[in-house]
């Protein structure tokens, strides 16, 4: 279950990378979407995912080192990315311009990605992987 959290982080860390690249004049204009600071929920909630499963992927593992150090881990890592999209949106992708508030919408997705793993589905992983353990080989 470990590398399969581990491949799906991968896997939404690119997908972040490939939404955040596309040039911005190739955005769509929904009119529906007049939410002032859209763009600020959806970074939240293109992180809150990869939070979500950074955090489980370091709770479940079999280190304590990475058992206990999986919150600080997981936000360090989404601040890191975070980060490095918006100056590679800055500086090398078309038409993209980095914001400060973007950055901060990743944090708090993050923050609450990490938050709902262990409010409330850390109970759920760990009864999975008991059974999983229990189960002959």
């Amino acid at each position: 279950m470990i590398r399969k959290l581990f491949i799906i982080s991968l896997i939404w860390a690119l997908l972040i990378l490939i939404l955040c690249a596309i040039p911005g004049g190739s955005l769509p204009r929904v009119s529906f979407f007049n939410i002032p600071n859209f763009d600020k929920y959806v970074h939240a909630g293109l992180y809150f995912p990869l939070a979500f499963f950074l955090c489980a992927e370091f709770d479940l593992t079999k280190k304590t080192i990475f058992q206990l150090s999986g919150p600080l881990l997981t936000m360090l890592i989404v601040a890191f990315y975070g980060g490095l999209i918006e100056i590679l949106q800055d500086k090398l992708f078309i038409n993209r311009s980095a914001e400060l508030m973007d950055f901060f919408a990743d944090l708090i997705g993050g923050l609450a990605g990490l938050t709902i793993y262990y409010l409330f589905f850390r109970p759920f992983f760990h009864k999975l992987l008991d059974r999983k353990k229990q189960l002959p080989d």
